[in-house]
């Protein structure tokens, strides 16, 4: 486009004409961009993977024996992941059982002989508050027996193991920390002024930078922390001063993922994401704390208790028999 005059020269009028029009053309795009993809939709790459982490501890003391699992292994639930020599607890397991037994035998005979001159009341109570507590220590030594085996409370990725083979442990002492595969979500750090229309049950697209363009995930926003990242730290600020400086604040906002999208393509806790919340829906509630979360429980416990149990019953049942 020639905007020089016949003479050669520098038309400036003309020139001027061409940049505005470039201008007018730019703002025009950028506002049909605005209109079309941005007007109902926030986005923030301040956002982060996350998920529940579950400690495995010794519930008993002694020696790591084994040791069964490495760092970044995948578990089931109640897999053998350590095992602690089990001679101290044994050994006490079977010093209960021989107590029981002969509780056992001693309440029989004097229950028998109940009613008779030579057994008192009081004596027969006392024999069977015995009793009752040889079948608790019993049940407690054989559980403690159980707890040799030191197994995965649910299916889980070892994120860190800290247990070694000849390690002396006590009740308590973290043995490793996994992190459960199928309890990841996403917090997003939204600044202020963009909270205004985001709302909860509003559809969110995601995307990682460790599987790059061409995996978009997909998610819904859950709930919103009580608070600020800074005033929930340990040393949240003090602004009551002469020189504060006002600065832009962000909250997280707690984003569902597709659990689908998670078995195919998994997410490692601490990943950064790129977020974008499609808030052309605003009839959810804005600012609420997530009202339910996802519920972590296992059943190794419960199922050492029904072992024990069995244990004491048959204990019981032999003791009875002639």
């Amino acid at each position: 486009m020639d905007t020089t005059t016949n003479n050669g020269g520098f038309n400036r009028p003309k020139a001027f004409k061409i940049f505005f029009a470039i201008l007018v053309g730019v703002f025009l795009l950028g506002l049909l961009y605005w209109l079309i993809f941005s007007r109902n939709s926030e986005f923030t790459d301040d956002a982060y993977v996350a998920g529940s982490q579950i400690q495995v501890v010794s519930q008993i003391e002694g020696a790591i024996a084994t040791v069964n699992v490495s760092e970044t292994q995948s578990v089931e639930e109640g897999q053998t992941l350590f095992r602690v020599d089990p001679t101290e607890v044994l050994i006490a397991s079977e010093k209960a059982d021989i107590d029981l037994r002969n509780a056992t035998a001693d309440y029989q005979k004097r229950k028998v002989l109940q009613g008779d001159a030579s057994v008192s009341k009081e004596e027969l109570e006392h024999s069977q508050l015995a009793l009752l507590k040889a079948m608790a220590n019993a049940r407690q030594a054989y559980i403690n027996l159980l707890r040799v085996d030191v197994q995965s409370p649910a299916k889980a990725t070892i994120a860190k193991r800290y247990a070694q083979v000849g390690q002396r442990v006590a009740p308590g002492t973290q043995l490793a920390m996994m992190v459960a595969g199928d309890q990841i979500w996403v917090d997003a750090n939204f600044k202020e002024d963009q909270l205004k229309n985001i709302r909860i049950g509003q559809s969110v697209k995601l995307e990682s930078d460790i599987y790059g363009g061409k995996m978009e995930f997909h998610g819904k926003v859950v709930g919103f922390a009580p608070g600020t990242g800074s005033t929930l730290a340990l040393l949240p600020p003090q602004n009551a001063t002469g020189n504060w400086v006002k600065v832009v604040q962000r909250l997280p906002v707690r984003i569902a993922l597709d659990s689908n999208e998670l078995s195919k393509y998994p997410l490692n806790i601490g990943l950064s994401m790129n977020v974008k919340v499609d808030t052309s829906d605003r009839d959810g509630s804005s600012l609420q704390a997530m009202d339910k979360g996802p519920i972590s429980d296992t059943t190794i416990y419960q199922k050492q208790f029904d072992k024990a149990e069995r244990h004491i019953q048959s204990l019981l049942t032999n003791s009875k028999k002639p």
